[in-house]
């Protein structure tokens, strides 16, 4: 699980991006009111897909806030039919840009994520009415 803190204003270009061959993983993002804990409230937004197998590459666009958020970022991969949680490591981390890496660490060998996804910040402009 990753989170990370959203000013008020900023949309989100997110590309998730599967290597080929790589097992079904799930991906999930959850937009809360920054200050709520966790669980204590609904989600503002809610965004989540399956990705692996024939399907390695989707686009999402998320809508720029009214108020601060935090975004919780997690990813799973299929488990003896549920879902366990991946291993999230930070590829890049600049104002306008993020991008996490996710894998299964139990699979021995592995040198590469098997889900990544990354983050493009664009701060929107407020119109000014003269």
């Amino acid at each position: 699980m990753y989170h990370l803190d959203l000013p008020a204003g900023s949309a989100i270009r997110l590309n998730a991006s599967a290597r080929p061959g790589v097992a079904i993983h799930r991906w999930d993002i959850r937009v809360l009111a920054a200050g709520d804990p966790d669980s204590a409230a609904p989600p503002r937004l809610a965004y989540g897909s399956q990705i692996g197998g024939l399907d390695c590459d989707q686009r999402i666009s998320i809508p720029a806030q009214d108020t601060d958020c935090r975004l919780v970022v997690t990813s799973r991969h299929t488990l003896g039919g549920s879902w366990a949680n991946d291993h999230c490591s930070v590829g890049e981390d600049t104002p306008s840009h993020l991008l996490l890496g996710f894998c299964d660490r139990t699979q021995t060998g592995r040198s590469q994520d098997d889900v990544a996804l990354s983050f493009v910040f664009e701060r929107q402009q407020q119109s000014q009415q003269e």
